[in-house]
């Protein structure tokens, strides 16, 4: 399978979060605007961790050492916020029933999110991006993985909520 193929793999199995009638819409979205917002809890769940508890369990703020950390860390999809606030991870929406990690939201079934458009990496953008790209449609981060970087940010110093 060529990249351009996983990706297009990839942008399917999300759009497949939104109903039939919905997805042409998104699609056209993420073709306008690089991003496109989509529902929680179906197919995935999501943790926002605020970047400074990222950047603390990192050791850095450089953007850059901050996603090979994310990408030596976790064996799933994570995406920067266009304000560089937030790192979003991508979970089995089974992860609802054990997410427990305080100053770390948990999006859950009833939730949304803004999502780029798959392939769109930080040198391509200077707006909302994948710091890890999902590699194959349904492998998403461990929650365990997940926790583990949340508390180690929180930790060392990490305190927004």
């Amino acid at each position: 399978m060529t990249g351009a193929e996983r990706t297009a793999a990839v942008r399917h199995w999300l759009l497949a979060a939104l109903p039939d009638g919905e997805r042409t819409a998104a699609a056209a979205d993420w073709a306008t605007r690089g991003v496109t917002v989509l529902p929680c809890g179906l197919l995935f769940s999501a943790a926002r961790l605020p970047a400074d508890i990222v950047a603390s369990a990192a050791g850095s703020a450089d953007w850059a050492t901050i996603d090979r950390y994310l990408a030596v860390s976790f064996d799933g999809p994570v995406f920067c916020t266009g304000d560089r606030g937030l790192y979003v991870a991508l979970l089995p929406p089974s992860a609802v029933r054990t997410w427990t990690v305080a100053g770390v939201a948990f999006l859950g079934r009833g939730s949304t999110m803004t999502v780029p458009v798959p392939g769109l990496t930080r040198d391509r953008t200077a707006g909302a991006y994948w710091a890890v790209p999902m590699e194959s449609p349904g492998v998403l981060c461990l929650p365990d993985d997940v926790a583990h970087v949340a508390r180690l940010g929180l930790r060392r110093g990490g305190c927004r909520a």
